[in-house]
């Protein structure tokens, strides 16, 4: 029953967003500088609600050289479930720029969410941060680095503004780029020309410190965010083993994560009706106080 509900919710949205439920104020720069990589787009219901709304913060992957904030299809969805805002941001690409220039942008447009919460009548309590691939490495770095201010950096006006994510959602993102040789990855994760070695400046090999900086799994420690992870076992760019350490060392230390494995998923292939549930749920949790018996499970591919 419950999935043929998100089916019929999901062949509306289309529907829906084309009536515009939505009103989206494009192009907002939160650092201040004029880049275009440093850009939001604010997506608010077109009908006016009363109550702050919660807040979706979407951050696109593309290996951290490619993609953008233009369309962030999946947190628009969960409008059908509730009325909330998103923010798609851009970031700085790694032909601009190496790390931790990434997560400096992301957690500069956190910021100005919070500074710009009663503005456009935003709960800043309720933002979650969900992304897929290099996004969903990125929104894995806010979750678990909010107590820790040594990647925060200096851009924007608001940086007297917390960092602080509610919950994260992590689509198939690498958590540990010191390792993914070694978990049965198709490519060369180790060389300077790969998405990593680009992210860090070179061989990530001879840059093994700044790969653990920029990688979530060491950053964990209790009250971290509440995580879910969705990945698939058959992910050939980003192994399945990157996501289901993660989703281990957090239950390890007490931090609320479920991991949702995709069974012969590939890097976002074959995500069936099933995610979408298991999303829903975790956003009825932590968005509408709708709550779930949340645990970890598998479903099959296209499911």
């Amino acid at each position: 029953m419950l999935k043929r509900f998100v089916v019929l919710l999901l062949t509306s949205s289309s529907v829906l967003l084309a009536q515009g439920d939505f009103k989206k104020s494009e192009n907002i720069d939160y650092v201040g500088k004029g880049n275009p990589r440093q850009t939001l787009d604010l997506y608010l219901p077109e009908v006016e609600v009363k109550k702050p709304l919660p807040v979706i913060l979407w951050i696109h992957g593309g290996a951290w050289l490619q993609g953008s904030k233009k369309n962030p299809r999946r947190a628009l969805q969960a409008k059908l479930f509730g009325p909330c805002a998103v923010v798609s941001i851009n970031y700085r690409l790694t032909q601009e720029a190496h790390w931790p220039a990434q997560i400096n942008d992301c957690k500069a447009a956190v910021r100005w969410v919070h500074a710009n919460a009663k503005t456009h009548n935003l709960d800043s309590e309720r933002i979650v941060a969900w992304g897929t691939s290099a996004g969903g490495h990125l929104v894995s770095m806010l979750g678990t680095t909010q107590k820790d201010g040594a990647l925060d950096g200096k851009l924007g006006p608001h940086t007297d503004q917390s960092t602080h994510v509610k919950a994260v959602i992590n689509f198939f993102g690498p958590t540990d780029l010191s390792i993914m040789d070694n978990q049965g990855s198709a490519m060369n994760h180790n060389a300077s020309n790969s998405p990593e070695g680009k992210l860090l400046g070179g061989t990530v090999s001879e840059h093994v410190e700044k790969a653990k900086s920029a990688s979530p799994f060491h950053h964990i420690s209790k009250g971290d965010a509440p995580f879910l992870t969705v990945h698939g076992t058959n992910d050939r760019l980003v192994p399945y083993k990157q996501g289901s350490a993660f989703d281990q060392k957090l239950d390890k230390v007490q931090v609320p994560s479920i991991l949702l494995t995709v069974e012969g998923g590939g890097h976002g292939k074959g995500f069936g009706l099933s995610v979408q549930t298991a999303v829903t749920a975790f956003l009825n949790d932590h968005f509408f106080g709708k709550k779930h018996d949340l645990h970890d499970s598998a479903v099959k591919k296209d499911q």
